[in-house]
C-alpha cells in the first residue's frame, strides 16, 4: 500500500514537472520577441514601461553606491520619493534581473515574460480541485489572456504585471483557508501574498481584497464554507496589508490622494459593454481595452448547463462578471457614489474579472464531454492570439532620440516635455538616463509630491493659459522645453516662451526643443498676492501673479506671514478654529491686506448650513444659460453665459455685506456680485456668483476685469522675478546641496518639493522652512552661504513602522494561541478531478 502511495507521488510529481516545463517553454516563445530584440530597436513601446524601468536603473545606481533604500529621485517632478507612492517591490526586482542582463531596457522584457510565467506555474496549484491537465490549459491561457497582455505590453505598467502574476496564488491561498481541509499555512501564505500584493501595486492589493471579499462572502452564503472562516481569511488578508504599514501609510499622504476627487472621478474610464463582445475592436488599436468574447459570454452560457454545475464556478462567474459591470454606464454612476471611489478605478477591475471567469470556466471543463473541451480551449486561445501582435520592440521616436541627444549638449537646468502624455515615458526614460536633464512635467506626474502643482501645467495647456504656463515654468527652472507640434495652441506657447527667452532648437515632425541657456537657480519669494484655499488654483491660470500657499487652513499662518502681500484670496479654504481664522483676516484687513473671500466651497455652517464667514453668508442661487449683466456705481459687466447651454450654474451670493459694490438681478430682486464688509477702517471684500471658477474656465474678458479691479491684477501679467543662482549644486537620493549669495536677507523659494519633514540647514544651522506650490522656500540671511536640504522622518512613517510590528506581533501571537488552526482533518467537500493535493 505504502509503494503504491509513493508510486502514485512520484507519477504526480513527474507529471508536475512536466507540465511547468510545458508552460515554462509556451512562455519562452511567446515573449521571444521581447528576451532577444535586437540593435536600436530594443526598446520596449509600452507608454508607462521606460518610465518604471528609469526608476529601476537609478535604483541600482543608488544601491551600487551603498543607498540601498533611496528617499529621493531628484530628477522627476522637482524631487520625487519614487519608493514611496509606487511600491519597492517591482523596482527591485527588475533591478535583480538586470544584474546577470547588464542592461536595464532588456530587463523590463524578461521581467513581463518571467511574471506571465509566474502567474500561470501559479495555475498549477489549482489541480485538487480540476485535475492537471485542465490547471495547465488555464495557465497558458493566463499567460496570453488580452488584458493582462494590454496591461503589461500597451500600457507597460509592470508593477501592474506582478500584482497579476500573485493573483493566481492569492485566490488560490483564499479558496484552502475557505474549505474545512484549510490549514494555518494557507492563512499565513494568504497574509503573505497580500504584503507582497501591497508593496507591488497598492491599488490592484485593494481591488483584489474587494474580489476576496465578494468570493468569502459567495462562499460562505453557498455552504462552501462557515462565516468564521470567511472571517479568518479575510482577516488573514488584513493582516498582510496592514503587514506594509511601514510603507503603506506613507503612501497614503501625496501622490494621487492630493488630486482633486471629483476631478478623478471624472477621468475613470466607461467602457460600453458591447466592447468587451467585439474581437475586432483591437485590429488597428493594440491599446483597446478588451476582455474577451468568450470570457463574457461562456461563463454565462455554463451556468445552464448542468454538467458540472457546482457552487464554487457560479460564484467565481458572478464575481468576475460583477468586476466588468463596475465599468459599464450605469453601474459606474453607482460606483463613483461610493466614498474613496477614485482610488478603486473600475478598468483595473477588468484583471481580476478576467482571471475569475477563466477559473470558473476550467472549473468546468473536466465535466464535459471531450469535444466541448477543445472548443472552449481554442476560443479562449483564440481571444489570445489576437493580442499576441502586441508583444513587440521598437526604436526610440526619432524625435526623442535626436532631442535626447541635443540635450545632452546644451546648457541649461531643467526640461519640461508639454505633449500631453502622447510621447510616453520613452520621452522622460531619454531625457533623463541618456541626456542627464532633470524633469518638471512630462509623464506621469500622479506620483510626485508636486502632483497638484505640475497638474496646473497640464490645466494650462487645455484651458489655454500660455502666460501662467511660461511663468511657471521659468520659476521651476526648465531651460528646455519639449512642445508637441500637434498641441492646438502652439503658437501661443510658443510666443510666450520667446518672450522668456526661449528659441527653436531642435525641429522635428512630432515635436519641437526650444531652449535657452540657465542654470540651478532659486526665486526671491515675492510676489503680489497670495491664495489660500483649492478654490485659488484655477484662478492663478488667469492672474499669474497669484501664487498658492499649501495649507487650505486659514489659521495656519501668520499676521506676518500676510502682510508680505498686497492680496490674500480666500476660496475653498478652511479653518481649524473659526473664531482664529476670523480674527487673522480682520487683522490683515486692518494692517492694510486687500482680503477677497469667496465662500464657493467653504464648509457651511453647522446649524445654518450655508457658508458663513465674519458675519456674511452665501445664498445659494442656481443661474441660467443667459448672459448676466453686472452692475455698480459707474461700472458695468456683460458677462458671458454662465456655465453650459441647458444647464443650472450653482453658485452663491453673498448676503450681510455693508455694501454690494456689483449686483445683478436674480428673480425680480438685486443680487450682490460683489462688496465689502465693513471691519474697523477696513473692509473684507465678497464675491459671488463663483465668479473665480467661471472666469478661469471661459477667460471672461468681463469677468477678467471686474476680479482685476477687486484683485489688483492685471490678467495674463506675471509678476517681475529675481532668479538667484545656485552655485555648486548636487542632487543625489539623500537631498539637495546649492551655494547662494545675496546682498540682504530675502525669502527664497527654490524649485524643490517641498516634502513633509524637509530640512533646510544654512551653513551648520537648520533654519524653518515654508511652502508654496508644493515648492520649498526659507528665508536666507544675506552672505554666500551652502545650504542643504534633505528628507526628514515624518510622524506619518513612524506610525506605519508601529502599525506593521503591531501587526507582526499580533500574527505571531495568533499563530502561538492556535486561533488560526483548522479543526482535525475531514474529507474535503470538492472531489478531486485528477492529481494530488499541493
Amino acid at each position: 500500500m505504502q509503494s503504491n502511495q509513493q508510486s502514485a507521488h512520484s507519477d504526480d510529481g513527474r507529471r508536475l514537472l512536466v507540465a511547468s516545463a510545458i508552460l515554462t517553454a509556451l512562455a519562452l516563445a511567446i515573449f521571444l520577441p521581447l528576451l532577444a530584440p535586437g540593435g536600436a530597436a530594443r526598446f520596449p513601446w509600452g507608454s508607462d514601461t521606460l518610465g518604471h524601468v528609469l526608476k529601476a536603473k537609478y535604483l541600482g545606481e543608488r544601491i551600487r553606491s551603498g543607498s540601498l533604500y533611496p528617499a529621493l529621485l531628484p530628477s522627476w517632478y522637482m524631487g520625487t520619493q519614487m519608493l514611496r507612492y509606487y511600491p519597492p517591490l517591482p523596482y527591485y526586482l527588475l533591478v535583480a534581473i538586470t544584474l546577470p542582463l547588464g542592461d536595464s531596457v532588456a530587463a523590463a522584457g524578461w521581467m513581463v515574460m518571467l511574471c506571465a510565467l509566474l502567474g500561470g506555474l501559479s495555475w498549477l496549484l489549482y489541480r485538487r480541485w480540476v485535475g492537471l491537465w485542465a490547471t495547465t490549459l488555464g495557465g497558458a491561457l493566463f499567460m496570453i489572456l488580452p488584458d493582462n497582455l494590454r496591461v503589461g505590453l500597451a500600457e507597460g505598467n509592470l508593477p501592474r504585471a506582478l500584482a497579476t502574476a500573485l493573483l493566481p496564488a492569492a485566490v488560490y491561498a483564499l479558496l484552502r483557508a475557505l474549505e474545512p481541509g484549510g490549514r494555518r499555512r494557507h492563512l499565513l501564505a494568504l497574509t503573505a501574498i497580500f504584503a507582497a500584493l501591497v508593496l507591488s501595486h497598492a491599488m490592484m492589493a485593494a481591488i483584489y481584497g474587494v474580489c476576496a471579499f465578494a468570493l468569502a462572502a459567495l462562499w460562505a452564503a453557498s455552504g462552501l464554507s462557515t462565516p468564521a472562516r470567511a472571517a479568518r481569511a479575510l482577516a488573514a488578508a488584513a493582516f498582510g496589508i496592514m503587514l506594509c504599514g511601514w510603507w503603506l501609510l506613507p503612501s497614503l499622504t501625496g501622490g494621487i490622494t492630493e488630486l482633486n476627487a471629483d476631478a478623478m472621478s471624472e477621468a475613470l474610464a466607461v467602457i460600453p459593454l458591447l466592447q468587451y463582445l467585439n474581437p475586432r475592436g483591437r485590429i488597428g488599436d493594440p491599446e483597446a481595452i478588451y476582455v474577451g468574447l468568450t470570457l463574457v459570454v461562456l461563463p454565462l452560457a455554463l451556468l445552464f448547463v448542468r454538467a458540472g454545475r457546482r457552487a464554487q464556478p457560479v460564484a467565481l462567474s458572478l464575481v468576475g462578471l460583477g468586476a466588468i459591470l463596475m465599468t459599464a454606464p450605469g453601474v459606474n454612476d453607482l460606483w463613483r457614489s461610493l466614498p474613496f471611489h477614485q482610488l478603486f478605478w473600475p478598468l483595473r477591475f477588468l484583471g481580476a474579472a478576467s482571471f475569475m471567469l477563466l477559473l470558473a470556466i476550467i472549473w468546468r471543463l473536466p465535466a464535459l464531454a471531450l469535444g466541448f473541451r477543445v472548443v472552449i480551449g481554442l476560443l479562449i486561445a483564440a481571444e489570445g492570439v489576437g493580442s499576441l501582435p502586441l508583444i513587440h520592440t521598437r526604436p526610440l521616436a526619432p524625435d526623442v532620440a535626436g532631442i535626447a541627444q541635443r540635450l545632452a549638449t546644451t546648457d541649461g537646468w531643467r526640461v519640461a516635455t508639454l505633449d500631453e502624455s502622447r510621447l510616453g515615458s520613452s520621452a522622460s526614460y531619454a531625457f533623463s538616463a541618456d541626456a542627464g536633464r532633470e524633469q518638471i512635467f512630462g509623464w506621469a506626474y500622479q506620483g510626485a509630491h508636486t502632483a497638484s502643482t505640475v497638474a496646473m501645467l497640464n490645466e494650462a495647456l487645455v484651458t489655454g493659459a500660455p502666460s501662467y504656463l511660461a511663468d511657471r515654468l521659468d520659476l521651476y527652472g526648465v531651460d528646455a522645453v519639449v512642445l508637441l507640434n500637434r498641441q492646438p495652441r502652439r503658437q501661443q506657447i510658443a510666443a510666450a516662451l520667446a518672450q522668456r527667452g526661449f528659441r527653436a532648437d531642435t525641429p522635428g515632425p512630432e515635436a519641437t526643443l526650444y531652449t535657452r541657456g540657465g542654470g540651478p537657480r532659486a526665486t526671491l519669494a515675492d510676489w503680489p498676492a497670495l491664495g489660500i484655499g483649492r478654490g485659488t488654483q484655477g484662478l492663478s491660470l488667469l492672474f499669474p501673479g497669484l501664487m498658492h500657499g499649501d495649507s487650505p487652513y486659514l489659521d495656519d499662518y501668520t499676521l506676518d506671514e500676510l502682510e508680505r502681500y498686497q492680496c490674500v484670496v480666500l476660496a475653498g479654504f478652511r479653518w481649524h478654529d473659526r473664531a482664529a481664522a476670523e480674527e487673522l483676516a480682520r487683522a490683515a484687513a486692518a494692517a492694510g491686506v486687500r482680503v477677497v473671500v469667496d465662500l464657493t466651497g467653504v464648509a457651511p455652517d453647522p446649524l445654518a448650513h450655508i457658508p458663513r464667514f465674519l458675519g456674511v453668508w452665501g445664498e445659494p442661487v442656481e443661474l441660467g444659460a443667459e448672459p448676466p449683466l453686472v452692475e455698480g456705481a459707474g461700472a458695468s459687466y456683460r458677462l458671458l453665459p454662465l456655465g453650459s447651454a441647458g444647464e443650472r450654474w450653482y453658485a452663491s451670493v453673498p448676503q450681510g455685506l455693508d455694501e454690494a459694490t456689483l449686483s445683478f438681478d436674480y428673480l425680480g430682486e438685486r443680487a450682490a456680485a460683489v462688496g465689502y464688509r465693513q471691519i474697523g477702517p477696513a473692509q473684507v471684500w465678497f464675491v459671488g456668483m463663483n465668479l473665480p471658477y467661471h472666469a478661469s474656465l471661459t477667460r471672461d474678458p468681463a469677468a477678467a476685469q471686474l476680479l482685476s479691479e477687486l484683485l489688483g491684477l492685471t490678467p495674463d501679467a506675471a509678476p517681475p522675478r529675481r532668479a538667484i543662482p545656485l552655485a555648486d549644486y548636487r542632487a543625489d537620493d539623500q537631498g539637495y546641496i546649492f551655494t547662494y549669495t545675496l546682498d540682504a536677507p530675502q525669502r527664497l523659494l527654490v524649485p524643490v518639493a517641498a516634502f513633509d519633514g524637509a530640512r533646510v540647514r544654512v551653513d551648520d544651522t537648520n533654519v524653518p522652512n515654508t511652502s508654496y506650490d508644493r515648492l520649498l522656500a526659507f528665508d536666507a540671511p544675506a552672505g554666500t552661504h551652502t545650504v542643504t536640504m534633505t528628507v526628514g522622518r515624518t510622524p506619518i512613517e513612524a506610525a506605519g513602522w508601529l502599525l506593521s510590528a503591531a501587526t507582526l506581533a499580533l500574527i505571531i501571537m495568533l499563530d502561538r494561541w492556535g486561533m488560526a488552526h483548522a479543526a482535525a482533518p475531514i474529507r474535503h467537500p470538492y472531489p478531486a478531478a485528477g492529481g494530488s493535493t499541493p
